[in-house]
């Protein structure tokens, strides 16, 4: 805890410095007067894992807690954020899996702002700051410092644009998606198009900077981005989201080059395609297919569930597709049907999620995921988990 803290401490100085010289900049030329905000939730939620329904199952606990805190200044020229999540995790997990409690600390951000603040042989206590920036609004300029989400995919899955906080789809208890430690530059060349600068540090110090041009051309929005992954890659791309009709139409496609050895290697493709139509009967359905070939990478289902996914590589499978449908029964009452296939490794995955709302802030949901994949000509492999949570909003 005292490593953790003094590192935190030598690391965000620069962050403070900077911030507080903003401050007082703002501070002479306006009022004292601005605008608070808190909110977040309390989640419980009950998981059972199991390969076979008639086998051994394995039973863990999450009590979840998110506290969002922002403040903006009177003109709204300067603002702040700062975004935490307080987890309590127990169950066998923490006995059987190796190193599971020291993994609850990873952090791939620059800044380690994750800590175990208690543990135990079942359980840890573990608290993580997703969210910490401030925002300088100056008219069309906009400049954002320190762990932000940078988003810049367009399809709803698998998002080959998003070089900077690329999540899981499995991930579903974690809404708000991981952060960067960055800075980020915004300035509206228009009432439809805009231009993006971005630079972000990770936890082996490696740079990924890029820059993004978006802007509208009839019902469509278009963007063009280029840059360096990772310190690794150069990469180029372009993504854009509008409608066929009364279906949404959205895609994005990056390609990804070693910036080492560039003349005489390969690189990778990585691009989705989406759409989706909701029908007078509030029935939506969604569908997006992804192409992401891969060259000596191999996954298994346990790899590609708990995988640290990056825009360059989104799946285990060269071609992945996703079918997804939801409809309310009830205005209280709502359930969805999703199902991937991927199909050169006859694999696929079976998610259906219910949810039912107790009261206006209060939510009773759930929710199975369920994999199978034969990745040999003599393994097959199952993995199934069930979700019982119980989620309330303030």
């Amino acid at each position: 805890m005292e490593k953790w803290f003094r590192m935190l401490r030598n690391k965000i100085k620069w962050f403070i410095f900077l911030l507080l010289m903003l401050t007082q900049a703002i501070k002479a030329q306006e009022s004292t007067s601005s605008q608070w905000s808190i909110n977040g939730y309390l989640t419980n939620m009950q998981t059972f894992m199991f390969q076979d329904i008639s086998k051994d199952w394995m039973s863990d606990n999450l009590l979840h807690n998110r506290l969002n805190v922002k403040w903006n200044s009177k003109s709204d020229i300067l603002g702040i954020t700062f975004e935490l999540r307080n987890r309590l995790l127990s169950g066998e997990s923490i006995k059987y899996i190796p190193d599971y409690i020291k993994n609850t600390t990873d952090d791939k951000g620059w800044l380690n702002l994750s800590a175990n603040l208690a543990t135990g042989n079942s359980y840890v206590l573990n608290s993580k700051i997703d969210r910490a920036y401030f925002d300088l609004n100056l008219d069309k300029f906009q400049i954002r410092v320190g762990r932000q989400r940078i988003n810049w995919g367009q399809c709803m899955v698998w998002n080959p644009n998003d070089l900077f906080n690329t999540y899981s789809f499995f991930d579903f208890d974690y809404i708000e998606k991981p952060g960067s430690d960055a800075v980020r530059l915004q300035y509206y060349t228009g009432t439809t198009s805009s231009l993006e600068l971005a630079v972000k540090a990770d936890y082996l110090n490696r740079i990924t900077a890029a820059g993004l041009y978006r802007f509208a051309v009839g019902s469509y929005d278009l963007q063009f981005l280029g840059g360096l992954l990772n310190e690794e890659d150069v990469v180029v791309g372009a993504g854009w989201s509008g409608n066929l009709g009364n279906a949404s139409f959205t895609g994005e496609c990056s390609y990804f080059h070693p910036k080492n050895h560039f003349s005489d290697s390969t690189g990778v493709v990585a691009a989705s395609l989406g759409s989706g139509y909701t029908f007078s009967n509030s029935l939506t359905l969604q569908a997006e297919v992804l192409y992401n070939p891969q060259k000596n990478i191999t996954f298994n289902l346990s790899d590609y569930y708990n995988l640290d996914l990056s825009a360059k590589n989104l799946s285990f499978s060269d071609l992945s597709v996703l079918l997804q449908g939801s409809y309310p029964i009830t205005p209280l009452f709502n359930v969805s049907l999703a199902g991937m296939y991927f199909p050169d490794i006859k694999s696929y995955f079976v998610g259906p999620t219910f949810i039912y709302s107790l009261s206006q802030n209060l939510d009773f949901s759930f929710l199975m995921q369920s994999f199978s994949g034969k990745f040999s000509s003599t393994v097959n492999q199952n993995y199934n988990f069930a979700f019982l949570k119980m989620k309330w909003s303030f």
